[in-house]
């Protein structure tokens, strides 16, 4: 019997592009009003992050802690005095991640998620940095982790299973619907789990196994979290 229904976040209930630019485009504005003597702007803070990311490959999945050290590098690189480094990149991180989770949600997804949690509990698996209890998701989901927030990013296990174990939940007992076929579809495949592949009429190439189904739509989920189930019976 199916209990859980866990998603990926970016791409899968939302675009992610839209929403990092927005963030970014806020972000440059508020350095640029309390900041004046920055010397970067959001295209060049793009270069800065590469060559952090060769420093720091870790960080690639430490996406909060990334962009708190580009920020904070960026103004050491304009002489901002070291006092003031912290407080401020606190400030404009604080900017960036409220705007992070400034979403717009796929057509017909809240009334999917309202559907969904009448029956199962549903929550988040992501290796992103959006807070879904931040957003107008928070109602309806029941947890959220996220791979800095746990320490391992998809498609390693150990994400998933903080979920099961937070949910109380066999992996045979829950559906991981996600957009990424290696991280979400393998993952969770591998796992035990039940997964559900959203292209949102994308073509999408195939991982190493095949997700339990495949929808071009959210709207059509609850259809496919039913045939599942009735596979279970």
């Amino acid at each position: 019997m199916i209990k859980v229904v866990a998603f990926d976040l970016d791409n899968t209930l939302w675009a992610s592009d839209p929403v990092i630019r927005m963030a970014e485009t806020k972000l440059n504005k508020w350095l640029k009003q309390n900041v004046p003597q920055l010397k970067y702007d959001t295209t060049s803070m793009r270069t800065l992050r590469r060559s952090v990311l060769e420093k720091y490959p870790d960080l690639s999945w430490q996406v909060t802690k990334l962009r708190s050290h580009i920020i904070a590098k960026a103004l050491m690189l304009s002489g901002i005095e070291s006092s003031s480094v912290n407080k401020i990149t606190t400030a404009a991180m604080k900017v960036f991640l409220e705007a992070r989770n400034e979403i717009e949600l796929f057509d017909g997804a809240i009334d999917v998620i309202k559907m969904l949690v009448k029956k199962y509990t549903v929550g988040a698996i992501t290796n992103g940095n959006a807070d879904v209890h931040r957003t107008l998701l928070a109602p309806y989901f029941s947890f959220s982790f996220t791979a800095e927030e746990v320490g391992s990013p998809k498609p390693s296990a150990d994400i998933f299973y903080h979920a099961l174990s937070y949910t109380n939940c066999k992996a045979h007992e829950m559906i991981y619907v996600g957009d990424d076929p290696f991280l979400d579809i393998d993952a969770a495949n591998y796992l035990g789990a039940h997964t559900v592949l959203l292209t949102n009429n994308k073509h999408r190439i195939s991982g190493k196994t095949d997700a339990t189904a495949v929808i071009r739509d959210i709207k059509t989920l609850p259809t496919a979290i039913s045939q599942i189930s009735k596979l279970l019976d």
